[in-house]
């Protein structure tokens, strides 16, 4: 699962298929992503919680990749809603911001 966050427009997109044509609209060099699997899922937590990510209107900052692979859709849909609270705790309008599903 591939799952697309935007600050200036707060919104997270959660894309099942790596083949769904809304990744690529989303697409930019450079663009930041973090992995998340069972092995690193406790580190990638802890950044969460201690605002180890950034965002900002800065085009390196205003958005972030999560790319998820755990054992089943439901863990990781999940994750999601998990770390769209730890988000919203500094950052207000993630907060509250639409999760929508894509292919």
């Amino acid at each position: 699962m591939r799952v697309y966050v935007n600050y200036p427009n707060p919104h997270f997109a959660i894309h099942e298929s790596a083949d769904c044509p809304h990744i690529r609209k989303h697409a930019k060099v450079n663009q930041r992503a973090v992995s998340v699997d069972k092995e690193n899922l406790g580190l990638v937590l802890s950044r969460f919680i201690s605002d180890y990510y950034k965002f900002d209107s800065t085009p390196a900052n205003n958005d972030l990749w999560l790319e998820v692979s755990l054992a089943t859709s439901r863990q990781e849909e999940g994750l999601v809603y998990v770390i769209q609270a730890l988000l919203g705790r500094q950052y207000q309008p993630l907060a509250s911001a639409p999760v929508d599903r894509h292919c």
